[in-house]
């Protein structure tokens, strides 16, 4: 498989002004060229994210729709996860993380995908597991 593990923190950046940086724009140019994968929490949690900066005044219905837009552009891939609860909270107490980020994590260890992320402690949590951070060499 070819590709990347997709954070909503990169998405975020991408999507947000205040929030955009080189690490974003090139992970998001760069779904162009290669896949881009999420688990199947990542709608949830960008629908949250997104609801939240609507209801707090951050972006008005339009740009929510076209937030949703570019997501189904760029062809995100779902890919299923086969642990319950229990095992994203062991994960989650055993990498210091929360149990959104263990299942990130935890996918791109199982898939043998880099994690796209600019999330420190799930970088350096990736890093400690041995999954390489995608393009971290990019500004």
């Amino acid at each position: 498989m070819i590709g990347f593990i997709l954070d909503s923190s990169v998405a975020l950046g991408a999507f947000f002004e205040d929030e955009q940086d080189d690490y974003s724009m090139s992970v998001w140019r760069s779904m162009d060229s290669t896949h881009a994968f999420v688990p199947p929490l990542w709608h949830l949690e960008m629908g949250n994210i997104l609801s939240r900066a609507l209801k707090a005044g951050r972006i008005t219905p339009a740009a929510l729709d076209d937030s949703w837009e570019r997501l189904q552009a760029v062809g995100l891939q779902m890919l299923p996860t086969s642990a319950d609860a229990r095992h994203w909270a062991l994960r989650a107490a055993e990498w210091g993380l929360s149990a959104y980020d263990a299942c990130y994590l935890d996918l791109a260890r199982q898939q043998r995908l880099p994690l796209a992320t600019k999330d420190k402690p799930l970088a350096a949590a990736a890093r400690r597991a041995g999954v390489p951070i995608y393009l971290e060499s990019a500004p």
